[in-house]
């Protein structure tokens, strides 16, 4: 752990000891990206906000590693850390982790299954927290709330011409790369974020301006729409 100072925290917003924090989960690196010379987005983060992610964190490395085809960063991942992990004491739990989310490809004579990070609350929470600091890394709002936050895989094709509209940021291209934008014309809403994981993983984050307004547009089914509707809501 770095040392701590008096700062305000990025993720709560309150005055308390604080550490430089990673906004991308260390674990998505796998060890090759250790003499990159890419500079690591980090916020400060309060020992209350910070704690107990580590768990939740090594997990979505497992989940989106094998949410598509491998990259040579998750195939080294996978031939490393992720590995090396299954043979420890909590090895048996992670892989029932992973396999609770797997269903079989209906009518695949191959047996193949496919993994649904979308149903996992766990995955959601995650990237829930990345969409946070990242909004405050890029000078959007500070002390966004896990509650003021949506989050979900991607479920509906954005045009390329809205996609490149958008501002574009990475955590190096391989392992996160991701867009985003203010939100002018959707009342409550504030800013809309394309993350993309290991070149093919697409989740979708929405960060609105209170939790009662996030509350009123789940308990209205206006959530589901705009996902469909992300191309006519996030503006450059």
């Amino acid at each position: 752990m770095g040392k701590r100072r008096p700062a305000c925290c990025a993720l709560c917003g309150e005055l308390r000891l604080v550490t430089r924090e990673h906004v991308v989960p260390r674990g998505l690196y796998p060890d090759s990206k250790a003499s990159s010379r890419f500079q690591r987005i980090v916020i400060p983060t309060c020992h209350t906000c910070n704690n107990g992610t580590a768990d939740d964190d090594a997990h979505f490395r497992n989940v989106v590693t094998i949410a598509g085809d491998a990259n040579p960063a998750v195939k080294e991942l996978w031939d490393g850390p992720i590995m090396r992990s299954f043979g420890q004491v909590d090895g048996r739990r992670r892989a029932l982790d992973l396999y609770a989310l797997m269903q079989p490809v209906p009518q695949d004579p191959s047996n193949r299954y496919r993994i649904y990070p979308g149903s996992d609350p766990r995955i959601l929470g995650t990237l829930r927290k990345i969409v946070r600091g990242l909004s405050h890394h890029h000078g959007l709002r500070s002390a966004v709330r896990d509650d003021e936050v949506f989050a979900d895989v991607l479920k509906a094709n954005v045009p390329d011409e809205i996609v490149l509209s958008l501002q574009a940021g990475d955590a190096e291209p391989d392992i996160l790369s991701y867009r985003y934008g203010r939100i002018e014309d959707s009342p409550g809403l504030e800013s809309g974020w394309l993350l993309r994981f290991y070149e093919r993983t697409m989740f979708i984050g929405l960060v609105f301006e209170s939790a009662a307004v996030k509350r009123r547009l789940e308990a209205d089914g206006a959530l589901a729409r705009l996902q469909a509707d992300i191309a006519q809501t996030i503006g450059p």
